[in-house]
């Protein structure tokens, strides 16, 4: 027998045992993809940081801040929509594709949900459907969106719905006043000599914004005729905070203000260091405290509410332009570092963190190499919030 022949001969009984074993082995399903994602690596692995229950991804950076309604989280993406998705499944309700980035917060009321975009167009949809019910152009922008270290202008005015009227700024000095069902024009009110990125409050018949000029203004929210202004010399981009008859507010500007709501008269002025003079951040009141987050200076501060005193600060080990959420003794903000931190309100101690992925656009790898400038919204025990990687997180605020 030739050595030729046996190699056949083995060759063949190795083959027909690879094909006896193939047809023997059992058939294994695809793995069951599931809402709650394992945790990430870097999760695991840091101490302190909390795995998300789940992720929404979009296509651009999520500067944009959530709202929920009816089971439903409402939140724009720089990929030029507003998306809609269900809280409990985090799967897409629907999504609307505008012409710009979607920055601002959407405003939910009675069925529609209000927001603007880059285009400077005010946007009604139905909130059911995400069918187009309005919208109003707001005039031209008066400047081309520029990469955030170029001017550091990087927000969007959001509308405030209030006794079925809609009241938003745009990316010019008009302000505006909005039949809340048919989009037709109210009044308009124009600001200073620049736009307006700071997003309006309405408490008691009165509107208050601030404008990018630095003025702080208080308008009659019927007929739009002005109660008074405050110039505090550095351009606005936080919304006004009104508790208590008193209205809180930042700037462009070394102080954290708090103003008398009717007559405008300043209580007090909360001191940064003349170098880093930047308050983005919106502030939280809670329980005579006052929280708010400061730019270059890295810290979220407690502040008494009628002294004006620091009563604590609490490193965010980047920029919290994030604005806080207040609940159940928990402080949540986010920052341009990284994280999403849950804060002790007593302490100011950190609790916990969530750490984001990678920016999408990385323009400054050192500070915005990832983070969060979207505001948090914390319901029924679960706190939402934007990122720069492109996604909306869920995450369980639980002990």
């Amino acid at each position: 027998m030739s050595k030729h022949f046996l190699y056949t001969i083995v060759c063949l009984v190795i083959l027909l045992t690879l094909i006896s074993a193939c047809q023997s082995a059992p058939t294994v399903a695809p793995p069951t993809p599931t809402i709650a994602p394992s945790p990430t690596a870097i999760s695991a692995l840091e101490p302190g940081t909390r795995a998300p229950l789940w992720t929404f991804a979009t296509q651009g950076e999520v500067w944009s801040s959530p709202t929920l309604a009816d089971g439903t989280v409402y939140f724009g993406s720089d990929d030029h929509f507003l998306y809609a998705v269900d809280v409990v499944t985090a799967q897409l309700k629907w999504k609307f594709e505008t012409g710009d980035i979607v920055r601002s917060r959407p405003a939910v009321a009675d069925g529609m949900v209000y927001f603007t975009s880059d285009e400077n167009i005010l946007y009604a949809l139905d909130s059911k459907t995400g069918a187009e019910v309005w919208k109003l152009d707001m005039g031209k922008p008066m400047v081309e969106r520029k990469p955030v270290t170029e001017t550091w202008d990087y927000m969007q005015s959001s509308p405030a719905v209030a006794d079925g009227v809609v009241y938003a700024g745009g990316a010019n000095p008009n302000f505006y006043a909005v039949d809340a069902r048919t989009g037709e024009e109210k009044w308009q009110f124009k600001a200073g000599w620049m736009y307006i990125r700071s997003s309006p409050a309405v408490v008691d018949g009165t509107v208050y914004f601030g404008d990018w000029s630095g003025r702080i203004y208080a308008l009659n929210a019927e007929t739009g005729e002005k109660k008074w202004h405050y110039d505090t010399h550095g351009p606005i981009i936080p919304s006004p905070t009104v508790v208590d008859g008193i209205v809180y507010i930042g700037s462009k500007f070394p102080c954290m203000y708090a103003f008398d709501a009717q007559t405008g008269e300043m209580k007090w002025c909360f001191p940064y260091p003349n170098s880093i003079p930047w308050v983005e951040s919106s502030a939280a009141v809670a329980d005579g405290i006052v929280y708010v987050g400061s730019s270059d200076w890295f810290r979220l501060n407690a502040i008494d509410a009628e002294t004006g005193e620091l009563v604590w600060d609490f490193d965010t080990k980047g920029d919290p332009w994030s604005s806080p959420a207040v609940a159940d003794g928990v402080v949540y903000i986010g920052a341009t570092g990284g994280y999403l931190y849950a804060v002790d309100t007593m302490t100011g101690l950190e609790l916990w963190k969530v750490r984001t992925a990678p920016a999408l656009v990385t323009v400054d790898p050192v500070r915005f190499d990832g983070g969060v400038v979207s505001s948090p919204t914390v319901v029924d025990g679960v706190v939402y919030f934007g990122s720069l990687d492109g996604k909306l997180y869920a995450v369980s605020t639980a002990p």
